[in-house]
């Protein structure tokens, strides 16, 4: 079993009720109804064509993609653990 390498895309839309239209695109797996965005993860290869294609639709505002994996995951030891 291969593991596939997925990345998480934030949709910002103009109205919620198109929610369902972006299902067929990834996996929904947050929504918030009062700054009406998606929280969604998608294929890391298919991502760019997805997101044209997303981009595309009239009732998409905005994409962003997830900075999770831009961050610093490993950190130094603090000088105070030491002692």
């Amino acid at each position: 079993m291969d593991i596939v390498s997925r990345t998480s895309l934030i949709i910002y839309l103009k109205h919620m009720k198109h929610e369902r239209q972006i299902r067929k695109f990834g996996h929904i797996v947050s929504t918030n109804k009062q700054q009406r965005y998606v929280i969604m993860y998608i294929n890391e290869e298919e991502a760019d064509s997805i997101v044209d294609k997303l981009m595309k639709l009239k009732y998409v505002k905005n994409i962003v993609g997830s900075p999770y994996k831009y961050l610093k995951k490993e950190y130094p030891k603090e000088q105070h653990e030491f002692t």
